[in-house]
């Protein structure tokens, strides 16, 4: 079957174009190979979210799939390998292909590594709180990251783990808030310029982490939350810094094909703006579409 727009990725921006083109009567096909809500899914709680105080990750994830559910978007799931361009957009997944006039890049970002030896291979390594923080409980941990990620991360943790330290690399860039809420939590530990060098493990398990002070901290799990870069091997597209450059419109170099989420190259990367970047791109994509 053929649609007037596939869009590649189901976090806040994909699911945000994707309402506005089937509010516009134009057929699409939403492509992920997870389930929906992108990075939301590991995120323990949201406190910035304009009209909602509070909310999870998920929970929030569950209710923009949910509003999508009142029109004819069509899902599928499976990982892009290839958009190729002949008459149309051919999207070919690890499971099917699919034909569309436009598409919608919104896939986001893969977490960055710390690059030390053995961070693949050692247990106790996780980029994902959330998924697995219950494995911790009453456990040391580490947070690596001064950013929001970093601190929420830390204070989901801190109700699980005995002690949490967050090791900031340079200075802290979190939300204020949040650092005043991790600051008076009895379970959080500060440490600022720190870096970890190396990681020690006892049969394959993560028991101590070596600081570039030369000092050590006995934890049991490390959580590093210090951004991502895009995976874009699937198209061929104009790029900056590892991220897809676009214009005011979210159109990319490629005719017909747009983008918009944390795989573009800006300056903020937050729900909000992942979905404004949607909106933006599928109002563009449908005003050149009725020309």
């Amino acid at each position: 079957m053929k649609y007037n727009t596939i869009i590649i990725g189901a976090g806040p921006a994909g699911m945000a174009a994707a309402l506005y083109l089937a509010r516009a009567g134009l057929s699409v096909l939403l492509i992920d190979k997870d389930a929906p809500g992108g990075q939301m899914l590991k995120t323990s709680n949201i406190d910035n979210y304009l009209g909602i105080e509070s909310i999870s990750g998920a929970d929030l994830a569950m209710q923009m799939q949910s509003h999508l559910k009142k029109y004819n978007i069509k899902w599928a799931f499976g990982e892009v390998t290839k958009v190729q361009k002949k008459d149309n957009y051919l999207v070919m997944t690890n499971n099917n292909e699919y034909i569309a006039d436009n598409i919608i890049i919104a896939t986001g970002r893969k977490p960055n590594k710390l690059g030390l030896a053995n961070e693949d291979k050692i247990h106790g390594i996780s980029y994902c709180a959330v998924c697995d923080g219950t494995f911790y409980k009453d456990k040391n941990v580490g947070v690596v990251g001064g950013g929001n990620a970093a601190f929420t991360n830390a204070l989901y943790l801190a109700n699980l783990c005995a002690k949490v330290y967050i090791i900031v690399r340079h200075k802290i860039k979190a939300d204020q808030a949040l650092v005043d809420k991790a600051s008076q939590n009895k379970n959080i530990v500060i440490l600022e310029e720190t870096e970890v060098k190396a990681l020690v493990a006892e049969d394959n398990a993560l028991n101590k982490v070596i600081l570039n002070n030369d000092q050590s901290l006995n934890i049991q799990g490390l959580f590093i939350a210090i951004g991502g870069k895009p995976k874009l091997d699937f198209i061929n597209v104009a790029m900056e810094n590892g991220y897809i450059k676009v214009n005011e419109k979210m159109e990319t170099s490629l005719p017909h094909v747009y983008a918009c989420g944390d795989v573009i190259k800006k300056d903020y990367y937050q729900i909000a703006t992942a979905i404004n970047d949607g909106v933006i791109a599928a109002l563009a994509l449908k005003s050149r579409w009725d020309q």
